[in-house]
């Protein structure tokens, strides 16, 4: 047996017992040819899968999706024996390397500039397994569950505001420098300076046991406060909706006010405190397009491709390279609506069921009840986005599967509950992520029909 220092490591080939492989949904199980999965004490677990190109399922592997492999120890059970994601894949001896990593987020994330002063060693350990990418319930954290509530005050730098006295918008305070209290914050890296030094900044209060929460909830009324500045600087109207007469500046239609990146927190019980960039940022690469890249180029860019595709491939850009996960999603069902464009659907309703519908249709005695009655029934064919959507992707030949076609509708709720202003579950990162994913798939398909069409 390897000693506590020694790499472990797990060959799986057809000759061991059943093994399960999986990428998403899809079993490639099929194609493997071997699976080695390496281990060792203090490091993150790493697999390598090699698949063979010629399988029928190798079209419906997607590498960016979670990669799971099972071995059957009998009956319906099974062990895992691996969990994470593919972090490259390689063309070798007529095969297909795939390189796994159970955790690649920790490698994908820049750790952030964070000074701290009082934070419990839980709380932080808690702080940097959610920046680097971990859900709430993949954490188990001991004694984070005995920090106390308290009221926590976020204070953020702000652009494009000047400010003397402090005012109250909403349940934010917008504030000068001299007003706000800075003497206090932690600063072994010297990157304080950048925090100091603004003409306004504003300030939050928000009661909760943690401050990650604290930060995050402080935040988002910031953020909406700058954006109710910016909504409310565009009003060009003489009155006001309670008909106060107000003046107006046309350069106020030229403001943008702005957070700055560090974000300092401070617990007015505990007098616990960090300065810090809230969100740490993906380690960004370089495309290599004449060497490691260089199949980025294929299909060809389509120069006449019709406008709505043109927007849909901008609009998944900007999911893709987005910060918040809710904008993300918005991004991404744009970028759905302007790539289904005017797909059509067959009729659910013949001619004859319609006429037949509206013969049966009860006389009203009231106009606005019979056009609202008719409006409806001329929707009975139109379909919804994801049926108009699914039928274009069947046009266009992409691989989509159930689970894919699944993971939009969850996502198509949380923006429809977003934007009715329904009680609204948050996105979770990986798969907005996987969603960018799937639906780029789909807009290379769409790409490469356009190409051979126009040949």
């Amino acid at each position: 047996m390897a000693g506590w220092g020694d790499v472990s490591r797990l060959l799986l080939t057809k000759d061991n017992s059943r093994q399960i492989t999986c990428f998403g949904a899809v079993d490639v199980s099929p194609a493997v040819v071997s699976i080695t999965v390496t281990g060792k004490l203090n490091s993150i677990t790493e697999a390598r899968i090699v698949l063979n190109p010629m399988s029928s399922v190798i079209s419906r592997v997607d590498f960016s999706s979670q990669v799971t492999v099972e071995r059957e120890i009998g009956g319906d059970a099974a062990q895992r024996i691996f969990t994470g994601f593919a972090v490259q894949a390689l063309l070798s001896n007529g095969c297909i390397e795939v390189v796994c990593s159970a955790r690649p987020e920790f490698a994908e994330r820049r750790i952030s500039p964070m000074a701290t002063v009082g934070v419990p060693g839980a709380e932080m350990i808690y702080t940097l397994a959610r920046g680097g990418g971990l859900r709430d319930d993949q954490i188990r954290v001991q004694g984070i569950e005995d920090l106390g509530s308290e009221v926590f005050e976020i204070v953020c730098p702000i652009r494009g505001i000047e400010v003397q006295d402090p005012i109250r918008i909403g349940s934010v305070t917008i504030a000068s420098e001299s007003a706000v209290e800075l003497t206090s914050i932690p600063d072994p890296e010297g990157f304080a300076s950048e925090f100091r030094g603004f003409q306004a900044y504003a300030v939050a209060y928000v009661t909760d046991r943690l401050m990650l929460s604290a930060e995050k909830v402080g935040i988002q009324e910031i953020d909406l406060c700058l954006s109710w500045l910016t909504v409310r600087s565009r009003y060009s109207v003489p009155p006001l909706p309670d008909g106060t007469l107000h003046s107006w500046d046309r350069a106020s239609m030229f403001v943008s006010p702005s957070r700055g990146r560090f974000v300092y927190l401070r617990g007015l019980s505990t007098h616990r405190r960090w300065l810090r960039i809230p969100k740490q940022e993906v380690n960004l690469g370089n495309l290599e397009l004449a060497q490691k890249h260089a199949g980025l180029t294929k299909p060809s860019l389509f120069r006449a491709a019709p406008m709505n595709i043109r927007q849909a491939i901008v609009s998944c850009a900007r999911a893709a390279k987005g910060i918040d996960d809710l904008d993300r999603v918005l991004a991404l069902w744009e970028a759905i609506e302007f790539y289904v464009g005017d797909t059509s659907v067959p009729r659910l309703f013949s001619k004859s069921e319609m006429k037949a519908i509206r013969k049966a249709m009860p006389k009203l005695d009231n106009d606005e009840k019979s056009s609202r009655l008719g409006i409806l029934l001329g929707d009975l064919n139109s379909p919804p986005l994801i049926v108009k959507f699914r039928r274009r992707v069947a046009i266009d030949g992409a691989p989509v599967s159930q689970s894919d076609v699944d993971l939009f509708v969850k996502l198509r709720k949380i923006r429809n509950d977003a934007v009715h202003g329904r009680s609204l579950s948050e996105p979770e990162s990986s798969e907005v992520s996987q969603a960018v994913a799937v639906l780029s798939r789909i807009l290379v398909f769409r790409m490469h029909a356009l190409g051979q069409q126009n040949e």
